[in-house]
């Protein structure tokens, strides 16, 4: 029996896709899929996968590995076709899924790619010199 939070609220089913590969359950992974849906990978095994088969070749590697709960969201939005979510796979780099689905509330596309990693903010001001105060001087002086 399949691992399934949400009916068809597409945040709820993202999650349930999630939680499904926390358990390492692929046959319950097809469940969440439409017979014909599209799997598309832009990560490490590139690839196009259509139909369940070809899902459940896809996943068979990944599920196989311990430890038992590698998958952790970081992130989860919708979007206009759907839902994004970003998580991080034991210690990868983080991975964005896209899902469109079905009025049945089933996964009709999936596109997993990594996650850009952007820097984090680190100045106000663009000219920091090296050993500069940038705090202001004096008093602030009310008005």
């Amino acid at each position: 029996m399949s691992f399934r939070l949400h009916e068809v609220d597409p945040i709820g089913l993202a999650m349930d896709w999630l939680e499904t590969c926390k358990r390492k359950q692929l046959t319950a992974l097809t469940e969440l899929y439409a017979e014909t849906a599209v799997f598309e990978c832009e990560c490490e095994r590139f690839g196009h996968f259509a139909g369940w088969a070809s899902i459940l070749e896809y996943w068979q590697p990944t599920f196989a590995l311990p430890p038992p709960r590698p998958f952790k969201l970081e992130q989860i939005w919708p979007e206009a076709t759907g839902v994004a979510l970003v998580y991080r796979f034991m210690d990868h780099p983080l991975v964005r899924v896209s899902f469109q689905f079905d009025a049945a509330g089933k996964i009709t596309r999936s596109r997993c790619r990594p996650e850009p990693v952007f820097p984090p903010a680190t100045a106000f001001r663009s000219d920091f010199r090296q050993g500069t105060s940038h705090t202001p001087r004096g008093k602030r002086q009310r008005t």
